[in-house]
């Protein structure tokens, strides 16, 4: 088919597939939890342990839906701007061919699935299809750019992805600290 929309819907099928594979694999990490702690024998009092495992799926179902939505709003703007500064394409024929990229985390996302079990394998199929995509990007742009552009480009991305990642560490590791400071011990 060669209407430009037809991956159009290829995101929406990749956050939901990648967000029902991670809190999945989630809800049968903190029902683990839950039962080590004992706390969820007093749960079956109040509710069947279908509706807690089905509870807890939509929980974090939506929690990962939110974040995965929210990252690809952020890499579609990161990607747009770094256009914006570094690249002489007026017509958006560059946005065009990456859009066949998000076949990768098409396939990524219905890999995970295979993963369940493994929560850390979910998040490498994650990482390496991110990494495919960014090669992936770099490649399609790489006609549409000089070198010197192309360097811009993908510094701009490592930057912003290193300075965000960073900041959100820095961020936890100081809400921890303090948490752990206002502890009366």
């Amino acid at each position: 088919m060669k209407n430009t929309y037809f991956t159009s819907y290829f995101p929406l099928i990749s956050i939901l597939l990648f967000s029902t594979s991670f809190s999945i694999s989630t809800v049968m990490m903190v029902l683990k939890v839950l039962k080590r702690l004992g706390v969820y024998g007093g749960m079956l009092e109040f509710f069947s342990a279908n509706g807690i495992k089905l509870a807890l799926f939509i929980i974090f179902a939506l929690i990962y839906f939110m974040i995965f939505s929210a990252l690809k709003l952020l890499a579609d703007t990161v990607t747009e701007l770094s256009l914006l500064f570094f690249s002489k394409d007026v017509d958006g024929e560059s946005l065009k061919k990456i859009r066949l990229g998000s076949a990768i985390y098409l396939i990524a996302a219905a890999l995970s699935l295979l993963l369940i079990q493994y929560g850390i394998g979910i998040f490498a199929v994650f990482l390496l299809a991110t990494l495919c995509y960014f090669i992936f990007v770099v490649y399609q742009f790489s006609f549409f750019l000089t070198s010197f552009s192309l360097i811009g480009l993908v510094l701009f991305h490592v930057l912003f992805w290193s300075i965000f990642l960073f900041g959100i560490l820095y961020i936890c590791m100081r809400l921890y600290n303090s948490v752990m400071a206002s502890l009366p011990v």
